[in-house]
């Protein structure tokens, strides 16, 4: 429908931040639409897509992208500031920049696996996801 937005999430529920606005919707009881997306290799998206998981199209069409980004207009428009209140948004702007450089340049985490991966899809050496936990740990 148009009257509600659309949720551009990752297909196989892999993605991390896909999964974080997944559930800022649901915590919120928002009606949304969901289009899952294949991101598991070039040429797999379909050809109205374009861009990185998760996305939002909201109801007056406009399209947006970035997880963090996206929770806080969902908390906005439909949670009154209750999931990303404003008076600690520094602190949790700051917590989640120090935790996004513990991770080596060029990987991401898997939400479903203890595994770093690059973005070749190929998981990351042992010793440096042992590294990713220790820095997580401190």
């Amino acid at each position: 429908s148009s009257s509600r937005p659309t949720l551009f999430r990752e297909r196989h529920g892999w993605c991390p931040y896909s999964e974080r606005v997944w559930l800022a919707l649901e915590a919120l009881n928002v009606e949304y639409d969901t289009i899952r997306i294949d991101n598991t290799g070039p040429g797999s998206k379909p050809l109205y897509f374009s861009g990185q998981t998760p996305q939002m199209r909201w109801s007056d069409g406009r399209i947006q992208g970035e997880s963090m980004d996206l929770v806080r207009q969902v908390d906005k428009l439909y949670g009154s500031d209750c999931l990303y209140p404003t008076s600690i948004e520094n602190f949790v702007s700051t917590q989640s920049d120090m935790f996004r450089m513990i991770f080596p340049p060029r990987s991401r985490p898997s939400s479903r696996a203890a595994f770093l991966f690059g973005w070749s899809g190929e998981p990351l050496w042992k010793s440096e996801f042992e590294n990713v936990l220790e820095k997580t740990d401190e």
